[in-house]
């Protein structure tokens, strides 16, 4: 079987329903699947990292910002307004004006563009480490604050080959998320239906579309070069390696599947395999 792709179910759904559509016959499992997060931080009072020289003076600045912010805010959203404007009063037009330009299919002021989209990049930087803090110090917004943002616990993304592992301040999280996902697979010797795939999936599902394809192509190639007699698995492997266009070509390398590829052809009675040995029939 071919792998199209994993998805979740909605998207499952819609993409299985775009081949169905072409003939493909269509194949859902559905897996869980996990992601992991690496990361290694130090982790100490504010006046710890100033002794150790761990706090750059960027960070130090976000300090009085995410004070005020968690001062006036009420919720996660407040605090995220707040705090950025703290940063820049300006940071709303910059990125409504970046939206704008990004938008735009004549030509834009390309050094402007990345200016700015690196402060943007950069306050999400500074707004994650702000989030941090208040989860470390345990602030929940519009309840007092006190004194626990007067020498607060942050955390410092390091290297952890850097690290002495002894650190006391040396910090190590993994995190695991589980998740649900679809995945979608096709017969191998069904891919020449690629050329009736709708061309909004080929838009929408341009990656998947060009693997799709490529295996067709293949196939094709296969079965109308097929002739009749035997040939070795050896020799039907170095079939399923393909070169096609002129100006612009596609290069395709089915070489290490080709015994699936054969399989594939055999249920569809084009092909007999006995050991080693493959038979076109007629």
């Amino acid at each position: 079987m071919f792998k199209v792709g994993e998805y979740y179910e909605d998207e499952a759904k819609s993409v299985a329903s775009y081949l169905r559509d072409a003939g493909f016959k269509v194949d859902i499992k559905g897996l869980v699947v996990a992601s992991t997060d690496f990361t290694a931080s130090l982790q100490g009072r504010i006046s710890e990292m100033k002794e150790r020289g761990k706090l750059i003076v960027k960070q130090e600045s976000f300090l009085d910002a995410i004070k005020a912010s968690a001062e006036k805010a009420t919720d996660e959203e407040g605090f995220r307004d707040h705090f950025l404007t703290e940063l820049d009063p300006d940071w709303r037009s910059k990125r409504d004006w970046l939206n704008q330009e990004t938008c735009k299919s004549e030509e834009t002021d390309e050094k402007a563009v990345k200016d700015i989209a690196k402060s943007l990049a950069g306050y999400a930087i500074a707004l994650d480490f702000a989030e941090n803090v208040l989860d470390l110090n345990d602030i929940k917004l519009g309840e007092p604050i006190g004194v626990r943002l007067d020498d607060p616990l942050v955390s410092i993304p390091v290297d952890p080959r850097d690290c002495d592992p002894e650190d006391p301040m040396f910090r190590e999280r993994l995190d695991v998320d589980l998740d649900k996902k679809h995945e979608i697979t096709i017969d191998e010797s069904s891919a020449p239906l690629f050329r009736d795939i709708d061309e909004e999936f080929q838009d929408e599902y341009y990656q998947e579309y060009q693997k799709i394809m490529a295996l067709g192509l293949v196939i094709e190639d296969l079965i109308e070069e097929s002739g009749k007699g035997k040939m070795d698995i050896e020799d039907f492997a170095a079939r399923c390696i393909l070169d096609v266009g002129d100006r612009f070509v596609i290069s395709i390398d089915a070489s290490l599947v080709a015994e699936e590829i054969a399989r594939s052809l055999e249920k569809r009675g084009l092909v007999k395999m006995k050991g080693n040995t493959i038979k076109w029939k007629a």
